[in-house]
């Protein structure tokens, strides 16, 4: 029967953060340090290392300045957590209404990825890939011939409008 190595598929940084959540707990550094042991390589070495002084120091009790950095830290990660998902939901409620019709803010340039800012070089370089891409001529089978002729078609009224408007 193969040896039980539980973190066999757990790559080193995820091993490094385990034993730093878990630097008190001796149990824990001790099965990192196992798996750590099987793997080759310089960083696998180090982390090996730090995990044998972890497993020394873990019997100290922790240090008081230690810990109001990890709660820094904490209140940091939770700060910029609720900034994030405030952000994803600005960013949904675009999505739906992108979905929904409604006028993006960003115009025309928007559907030929580009950004309102882009310089006309970048503008007539992108049209000519679309031309590329997507010209009818281009396409032997039927099918894709006719797809591509109305993104062409689509492409081309886009192009033309940011002419107009830049």
């Amino acid at each position: 029967m193969p040896e039980d190595r539980p973190f066999r598929e757990w790559p080193l940084e995820q091993l490094a953060e385990q034993a730093i959540l878990h630097a008190s707990n001796q149990a824990v550094l001790a099965g990192l340090a196992v798996e750590v042991a099987h793997r080759p390589g310089t960083r696998a070495r180090a982390l090996h290392a730090r995990l044998q002084r972890l497993h020394e120091e873990a019997g100290a009790a922790p240090r008081g300045q230690a810990v109001a950095e990890l709660r820094d830290l904490l209140a940091s990660a939770a700060a910029e957590i609720a900034r994030l998902r405030s952000a994803l939901a600005l960013a949904e409620v675009r999505l739906v209404q992108a979905q929904d019709g409604a006028p993006s803010e960003l115009g025309p340039h928007r559907r030929v990825y580009l950004t309102p800012d882009a310089p006309a070089w970048l503008v007539s370089e992108v049209r000519r890939a679309f031309r590329r891409r997507y010209h009818p001529d281009s396409h032997g089978n039927a099918n894709r011939r006719g797809r591509a002729e109305e993104v062409f078609k689509r492409a081309e009224a886009v192009f033309a409008e940011i002419e107009r408007h830049g």
